[in-house]
């Protein structure tokens, strides 16, 4: 699961990963180096079919937790729903707070599931911030069923910790991200018993 997920973050910033392999060119004595890139497609993006009976999505879980205090540096923001969403919404500032994913550079990633909904963000240390969903209804989010989830402020601070520097190591911070370890039950041996003649 965490490696579709950097491969799908991963797959947002080769735009800008192009322009500058394009300007730094490698010295002819230089041996290539490459690495390994798994390309995974992404959910495909499906427009909402209204149904006003429909319950309205809510929001069960989020990366950073509501008041809670992460390291500065790359954020991947996570916000996941308890039931499947279309590809409608941006996530938004909030007031008096500090937006770390500007709406100009926002670019987010659905999960298979449709369910959670993760994009890249920037912060500094120890700063306040604010990221809101269907704050403005404007450019809220919308269910596959068409419905809204209730306006909701995510807010969190960063410490003074060392920054995190990758998309990996952000998406390490996040419990969500980790798969819960198999369940292993050991199965007693039988003594065996043998008869001697």
């Amino acid at each position: 699961m965490k490696d579709i997920l950097l491969v799908a973050i991963a797959v947002l910033g080769l735009a800008n990963a192009a322009e500058a392999r394009a300007q730094a060119k490698p010295a002819p004595d230089d041996a290539p180096q490459t690495e390994e890139l798994t390309v995974t497609p992404q959910a495909v993006c499906v427009e909402p079919k209204v149904n006003d009976f429909a319950p309205r999505p809510k929001i069960v879980s989020t990366f950073p937790a509501y008041g809670a205090t992460v390291r500065p540096g790359v954020l991947v923001v996570r916000v996941t729903f308890d039931q499947p969403m279309s590809c409608k919404g941006f996530l938004t500032g909030v007031r008096k707070l500090k937006n770390p994913c500007p709406d100009e550079h926002q670019h987010w990633v659905l999960s298979f599931d449709r369910t959670t909904i993760r994009t890249v963000c920037r912060t500094a240390a120890d700063v306040a911030y604010g990221v809101g969903v269907n704050v403005d209804p404007a450019v809220g989010f919308l269910s596959l069923a068409g419905r809204p989830p209730e306006p909701f402020a995510l807010r969190f601070t960063t410490s003074l910790e060392r920054e995190v520097l990758s998309t990996g190591e952000s998406l390490d911070e996040d419990p969500a991200s980790k798969p819960p370890p198999p369940e292993f039950t050991p199965i007693p041996l039988q003594e065996a018993h043998v008869k001697k003649q």
